[in-house]
């Protein structure tokens, strides 16, 4: 499975722009959606995941959950959770019966919140088309890092009526397309904090691996 910091790139519903570098539909429909996004709490999402390379033959879908609450989340995908409580990062295996504990890095600009609704340098915005889809009229955005990256691109299908990322799909340069579509939205959902820590309790026998 790819690195769970460019899971989370991929399943941003808004990076990041230039504004000097991002055309002007592009940037008023990211401004909708930020803005969106900073009036909520809370936030719950229910998504597919979809890792493809055509040339290596490799098609794999797994599903999966996020709960955002600012730089708090929990996140689950098939057989691996991630809590982070802002400070402190436990990325459960639960196949292994293992947890990596990591401190957080305050530069890391991929966190959720972070990429839900900061702007920052690191990316243009280029406005492709509009088009019917799945009964939305859907919005395609191309977004491109300025400095290098993993990824040359990350694209975005917005539902134009809800105002809300519908896919993304992160387009490695090794040929391998990472693609999320959104199943479900919930905003301001009740999440208690508990869900923010690890306990420790509630993996009985569970091996630790302290990388802090």
């Amino acid at each position: 499975m790819k690195n769970i910091v460019t899971i989370l790139i991929a399943f941003v519903c808004f990076v990041g722009i230039a504004n000097a570098q991002t055309d002007a539909k592009a940037k008023a429909i990211l401004d909708a959606l930020s803005t969106k996004m900073n009036a909520l709490e809370t936030m719950k999402f229910e998504f597919a995941y979809t890792m493809e390379n055509t040339a290596e033959n490799i098609k794999e879908t797994k599903t999966g959950s996020i709960y955002i609450n600012g730089d708090k989340y929990r996140l689950y995908i098939d057989d691996q959770l991630v809590i982070c409580d802002g400070k402190t990062v436990w990325t459960v295996f639960k196949e292994e019966n293992e947890v990596q504990i990591n401190s957080v890095d305050p530069s890391n600009q991929n966190t959720p919140n972070k990429m839900l609704t900061s702007y920052n340098d690191n990316y243009k915005a280029k406005f492709i088309k509009e088009m019917p889809k799945a009964g939305m009229i859907i919005q395609v955005l191309d977004l491109t890092p300025i400095t290098a990256q993993s990824f040359y691109k990350v694209r975005l299908e917005i539902d134009k009526v809800q105002n809300m990322v519908f896919s993304s799909t992160v387009y490695d340069k090794n040929g391998t397309t990472y693609t999320y579509i959104v199943s479900n939205f919930v905003a301001n959902p009740k999440i208690f904090e508990s869900r923010f820590i690890f306990n420790k309790a509630d993996f009985p026998g569970i091996s630790e691996n302290d990388m802090r």
